[in-house]
């Protein structure tokens, strides 16, 4: 959403946004050797009859045309402000400004939730000193980000598309994911040079990849600081966390959730898995019987990945081995969700207590499909017991993540 308005140098204006819910009131200019802008801002943030709640949080940026010693514009274009400094804002309620590190051509405004008037004054670095100028003042509410799905980016905001990393201008919205080339210092901006929301840069390359303003591929902040990502399982449109685990293998860091449809209006499918095991507990998936139905027919040993149609395409169930050093590594486990026992959960795997007989919050039985068995670890008050089982049937119903090495 983009609000504009224009202030001409010999002119007094007043403007008023035809977006409800940002206003703009021009106040003044000076044309000296610190040449400078000041205005009004006003916005809601409160949902509106629509039901649509309008971010807190906006973009500024200012545009300037010079005007001649004849008070004509003949041969000058519109120009991108600098901003040369955090601009000066007077408030009620309080609120700050911010440049962005990675531009001077515009600022934040952190507004309130509610509503919000601030009287700005911001330094222009790139208008001649003593020179007159026009000018327009433009606010935004909705930063650029892009979506990757099947393949496609989409790319929302203003058109042209700024991409840096190698440089490239997009004056499309959309674009195949093969046909642009990223790395981890690619940037991307749109024609209002409001930093761009996430990365074009993922490690994780399967086509299953799902990004948008909310899923992102990015470094954890926290941790271990491993890549994390997204992926979109087409059977049933579900959405799944992944990390990097330190193997280089990809892991869903969320439990499964597939329950048999092979598509999402599918009919007369065969039900797989039961439903969540934990009471209100949000964190835990589906749990899958020994059987072919359930978790997939067994084939090899327990250390042995398995290829079975419970996990999305591409997505295998891990060894015994493999798991079992992050499902029964010592408490409090750097693998563990810290929603339970408190595990550091160092690398955002979020392993959970699922699967045990008048389950409590805190204590119960960690219980995973590997291979061609299960995992365990049990947890009480007393005692902590981890182990590797490679007796499949005796495991009974287990919650299932899935691995994948790209």
């Amino acid at each position: 959403m983009r609000t504009k308005f224009f202030f001409f140098a010999m002119l007094a204006s007043v403007a008023a946004s035809a977006q409800s819910h940002i206003n703009i009131e021009m106040l003044s200019a000076t044309y000296t050797a610190s040449p400078a802008v000041k205005f009004c801002i006003s916005w809601s943030s409160v949902p509106t009859v629509t039901g649509q709640t309008h971010n807190a949080k906006v973009w500024v940026w200012i545009d300037f045309l010079k005007v001649n010693a004849d008070n004509t514009t003949t041969g000058n274009t519109w120009t991108r402000a600098e901003i040369s400094a955090t601009p000066a804002v007077s408030s009620s309620p309080t609120s700050t400004a911010a440049l962005d590190a990675s531009t001077n051509k515009g600022f934040w405004l952190n507004g309130v939730t509610g509503s919000y008037s601030a009287t700005v004054t911001a330094m222009l670095t790139n208008i001649p000193a003593n020179t007159k100028f026009n000018w327009c003042a433009y606010s935004s509410d909705y930063p650029p980000n892009v979506t990757l799905e099947e393949g496609v980016y989409t790319f929302k905001g203003t058109t042209d598309f700024i991409v840096s990393n190698p440089a490239r201008t997009l004056d499309t919205k959309t674009i195949a994911k093969n046909n642009l080339t990223v790395n981890p210092a690619t940037t991307f901006t749109d024609a209002t040079s409001c930093p761009g929301i996430g990365s074009l840069y993922c490690p994780y390359t399967g086509s299953d990849l799902y990004m948008d303003a909310t899923h992102l591929c990015q470094q954890r902040t926290s941790g271990a600081k491993n890549w994390e990502a997204w992926i979109k399982d087409t059977r049933d449109n579900q959405l799944y966390r992944i990390v990097q685990m330190p193997t280089n293998t990809w892991w869903m860091a969320e439990d499964l959730m597939w329950d048999g449809k092979p598509n999402p209006t599918a009919s007369g499918y065969t039900i797989r898995g039961v439903a969540r095991s934990c009471g209100n507990h949000y964190g835990c998936g589906r749990t899958y019987n020994s059987t072919a139905t359930g978790a997939g027919a067994y084939s090899g040993n327990a250390n042995t990945r398995r290829n079975s149609d419970v996990c999305p395409t591409g997505w295998v169930i891990p060894s015994c081995a493999e798991f079992c050093p992050y499902a029964t590594a010592a408490a409090p486990s750097p693998y563990l969700g810290t929603e339970e026992q408190k595990g550091p959960d160092t690398y955002g795997l979020s392993l959970w207590i699922c699967g045990a007989t008048n389950w409590t919050c805190g204590t119960g039985a960690l219980v995973y499909v590997a291979g061609a068995s299960a995992v365990d670890k049990w947890y009480t008050a007393t005692v902590t017991i981890g182990r590797c089982d490679d007796n499949s049937e005796a495991n009974g119903k287990r919650n299932v993540r899935c691995v994948r090495d790209l």
